[in-house]
This record gives C-alpha cells, sequence and structure tokens, in this order.
C-alpha cells in the first residue's frame, strides 16, 4: 500500500534587495553631471597652466612628502589638508599616486575631481575603481572608489569638501569660508564628488590630523621652534 507524497514546502519568496535612499552609485552608473565648461582666452591658459603647475609640484614635493610620511606637518587651516590617492593607470597599468583635498565624513574619506569628468586620475577610477589611500599619518589602506551622484549627497559633502580646502578651495570661484552652500554647489554643479570606502568594510572616524583636526597646533608650535633654533644658532648670529 502505498502512501501519498505530503504537500511540497515552498519557501516564500525573497523580495529584491533595495538600496536605501541617498546610496552612493557605482562610477560605471552614476548620474551624468553637467557638462565640464571649457575654459577660453585667459581663463583657458591659466587652467591649463595650472595643470601643468600641479603636475610637476605634486610629483616632485607633494608625493614624495606624502610617501615620507610628512602629510601630517602641511596640513592646516590656511593651505588645507591633503591625502595620496594611488590609482592604476589606465593605459600604462602602472601605480599613478595624486595629492588632494579631502574630507572625512560618513565613514569614508571623499575627493573631487577638480578638472571635471577629463580629470586623469578620475579616468583611471573609471576603468579601475580599486584603490589605494594614504591619509596623514595613518598606514595606507584600499579602497573602492564610488562615485556620489545623489543630489542630497552632493549637497552636504561639497560645501565641506571645499571650505576644508582652504586657501586653494578658492579655485571654485569664491570666497569657500564665506559663500553660502547654494553657490558653492552651483559652482561645482560639472565637478565630480568622489566617496573613497575602505575596502575591509570599515568606517573611516576623522582623527586630529585630517580637516577640521587640531593635530595641526602642536606641529606648528615644533616647527616654529625648531626654525627659531636654526636661526640662532647660524654663524653670523652667533658672533653678535
Amino acid at each position: 500500500m502505498s502512501s501519498s507524497p505530503g504537500p511540497i514546502a515552498v519557501p516564500p519568496a525573497v523580495p529584491p534587495a533595495v538600496p536605501p535612499a541617498g546610496s552612493i552609485a557605482p562610477l560605471h552608473a552614476a548620474a551624468p553631471l553637467p557638462p565640464t565648461p571649457e575654459p577660453v582666452g585667459i581663463a583657458g591658459l591659466a587652467s591649463r597652466a595650472s595643470r601643468t603647475a600641479f603636475r610637476y609640484a605634486n610629483r616632485c614635493a607633494m608625493v614624495p612628502l606624502h610617501r615620507a610620511g610628512l602629510a601630517a606637518w602641511l596640513g592646516n587651516p590656511l593651505t588645507g589638508w591633503q591625502l595620496l590617492l594611488i590609482t592604476t593607470g589606465r593605459k600604462s597599468g602602472l601605480p599613478r599616486a595624486t595629492p588632494l583635498g579631502y574630507l572625512v565624513a560618513d565613514g569614508a574619506a571623499w575627493v573631487m575631481a577638480g578638472y571635471g569628468s577629463s580629470t586623469l586620475w578620475y579616468r583611471n577610477l573609471l576603468a579601475d575603481p580599486a584603490v589605494e589611500v594614504l591619509l596623514p599619518a595613518r598606514p595606507p589602506f584600499a579602497a573602492a572608489a564610488t562615485d556620489a551622484a545623489d543630489p542630497a549627497v552632493r549637497a552636504r559633502i561639497i560645501p565641506r569638501l571645499v571650505r576644508s580646502m582652504a586657501l586653494p578651495g578658492t579655485m571654485v570661484g569664491c570666497l569657500p569660508w564665506s559663500a553660502p552652500g547654494e553657490r558653492i554647489l552651483e559652482l561645482t554643479a560639472w565637478v565630480p564628488l568622489i566617496r573613497l570606502s575602505p575596502a575591509d568594510g570599515s568606517e573611516l572616524v576623522a582623527g586630529p590630523d585630517d580637516p577640521g583636526g587640531l593635530g595641526w597646533t602642536w606641529r606648528t608650535l615644533v616647527a616654529t621652534f625648531a626654525i627659531l633654533a636654526a636661526v640662532r644658532m647660524l654663524p653670523g648670529r652667533r658672533q653678535r
């Protein structure tokens, strides 16, 4: 006598994962920004000259200082703070290091591609969003770069990021410390905003040597006393 099988249990349907509101889209899926304005005349010459100047200054001075662990001695409210972003060259496949002004917020580091979609390191990210980040006075860490296309995210991060750049932040076209956030957002509407999240899933927390921290105060005092001591030790000064 055969027994009829019982009813077959059907697992409940699993609803598709819905990303939280305001989530960050991958670089390749980011919503398009307004086109990068093409500077002409004197503005165009200044833009090209600044690119060349930054390229050589970074290669000859800033990158070596970062790699020597001296970046924390450079950051302050006057000149701003910088991290070192290491991307993979989209053509060469070689590591490319770029110092950038940054902000630590929402568990990640944030940077902007100041020359728009044509920014070289940004074009590298489009090809390979896996990067290495070196923050002042911290060990380097692997990170994933994502594009912040959400207007609410840009409105929350960009004004703070531009203001943390201090004097270099004036390159957006205003005085960031006195301009309202809406004006800063208007001037940077075409600038990609990039989130650099630790690849291990941890969250970054701003430290004393990051923008807004007070690590620069004691470092400035130490540097000032060292300079004064060096001046007093000059041969001409000791003979007086």
